[in-house]
């Protein structure tokens, strides 16, 4: 059994399975297998204490599992000139005890945006979809990837940006530094940032967590958390850092109640969330530079060759991405000076984005998910970083996954390189 040991004196609940949804058949081994459970910090030194004795302990658990109906709300705005492509705001309502900061807040905001766009849905542009999730903390993202298995091509086709909504409007929660955004969408949302709440964000990379269930299949996005208790007022209180409720100790503990909430934090968030859906949904040209992908992810390649030496030849994908990057400049100038028109301009963005995040984000196929860990860059070819753990028995099996990551790599960026085609040739 495992005994986890939180940092402070609340035991903050959380999940133990790493499968993303509902099991595969090839994933039943990788369900748990032995009981856990969490105890606070004073607790825990206890338990530690006697472990370095040679103690024993005894865990008794109790497990159900099962296939449990749910609701699933979505609401749908069409817009008025692309109605077919939508720009998509999600967040979950499954939440450990009451859930206020998180998700509670989260579902108001999107319902106040849903309530706003729908008033306004006559200027709009582009669709706009928001959909509350089940199955977030329970059921492992098990809402958003049964929605969007149901839903795969329609995503696959139409969707041309996604947001996540998880724990804004939480009291005391002021700091806008840090923001979550793919690096096509940092010019984009940087500003839209800085325009309500007068702060210039960092970017931070996506991890895997909070129902980014839109890797494999393609998608661009932005947000996970937006503000967040200054890290200075974290320290001074004596916390230790949690991903939710604004950075408050309530997090997925009996606390998260409605104190939790702060009206004018929510307010805030909720101009920041409709600004940024409808920056995306109305722009005439999608607001993305693909262009900082192809950096990204030269990036992560150099790094890689650089690890491997001579053990592996990555050249070839590196002079791809040089290639690539050359055309994503010459198609962003003639979208900006409107020599191809919005609508291919827009397609190319739409197919650059599905063979670019998964690239940058992916391991498995586009209708599958990965488990729940966070992923370095270019995940298919980052074991080159690791080569120096293979011993002379097992580097041939590395290097074979690393080939067929390259060879993966180079279909993905002359995916991107044919839209790119299309798209100027188009004028």
């Amino acid at each position: 059994g495992i005994i986890a040991v939180n940092p402070g004196e609340r035991i903050h609940w959380s999940t133990a399975s790493t499968i993303w949804g509902t099991p595969e058949v090839d994933e039943f081994d990788l369900l748990p297998k032995i009981p856990s459970l969490a105890v606070n910090r004073s607790d825990g030194a206890a338990v530690l204490a006697a472990a370095k004795k040679g103690e024993t302990a005894t865990i008794k658990t109790s497990l159900e599992t099962g296939w449990f109906p749910q609701k699933l709300p979505v609401v749908h705005i069409d817009g008025g000139v692309e109605p077919d492509r939508f720009v998509f705001l999600h967040g979950h309502y499954d939440s450990w005890q009451v859930g206020v900061g998180d998700n509670g807040t989260g579902n108001a905001c999107m319902l106040e945006i849903a309530r706003v766009l729908w008033e306004n849905r006559k200027s709009l542009r582009r669709s706009v979809r928001l959909a509350w999730w089940p199955g977030h903390s329970t059921g492992r993202y098990g809402g958003s990837v049964w929605y969007l298995d149901a839903h795969a091509q329609d995503f696959a086709k139409q969707c041309v940006m996604q947001m996540n909504c998880d724990s804004p409007g939480c009291v005391g929660a002021t700091d806008y530094t840090s923001i979550t955004m793919m690096p096509e969408t940092v010019d984009a949302v940087t500003g839209i940032v800085k325009r309500v709440t007068g702060q210039t964000p960092k970017p931070k990379r996506p991890n895997r967590s909070s129902d980014y269930t839109f890797y494999n299949i393609g998608i661009s996005g932005a947000f996970m958390a937006s503000s967040m208790m200054p890290p200075t007022e974290v320290k001074k209180r004596g916390w230790h850092h949690v991903g939710g409720c604004g950075g408050n100790i309530a997090w997925h503990t009996e606390d998260d109640v409605y104190e939790v909430a702060d009206k004018g934090v929510l307010e805030k968030d909720i101009r920041l969330y409709l600004d940024a859906v409808l920056t995306f949904a109305n722009a005439e040209v999608l607001p993305l530079d693909y262009r900082a992908s192809v950096k990204e992810i030269a990036a992560a390649v150099a790094g890689y060759q650089k690890a491997a030496g001579k053990r592996l030849d990555l050249s070839p994908v590196t002079a791809a991405l040089v290639g690539l990057d050359k055309k994503v400049a010459a198609f962003n100038k003639a979208a900006a000076a409107k020599t191809i028109s919005a609508r291919a301009a827009n397609d190319a963005m739409r197919d650059l984005a599905r063979a670019l995040v998964p690239l940058n984000y992916a391991r498995r196929a586009a209708h599958q998910q990965d488990p729940a860990v966070t992923l370095p860059p270019v995940p298919l070819l980052s074991i080159a970083a690791d080569l120096d753990a293979f011993d002379a028995d097992t580097i041939g099996f590395a290097l074979a996954t690393l080939l067929k990551g390259r060879n993966a790599a180079l279909d993905a960026i002359d995916r991107a390189s044919q839209a790119i085609d299309r798209a100027l040739g188009s004028r």
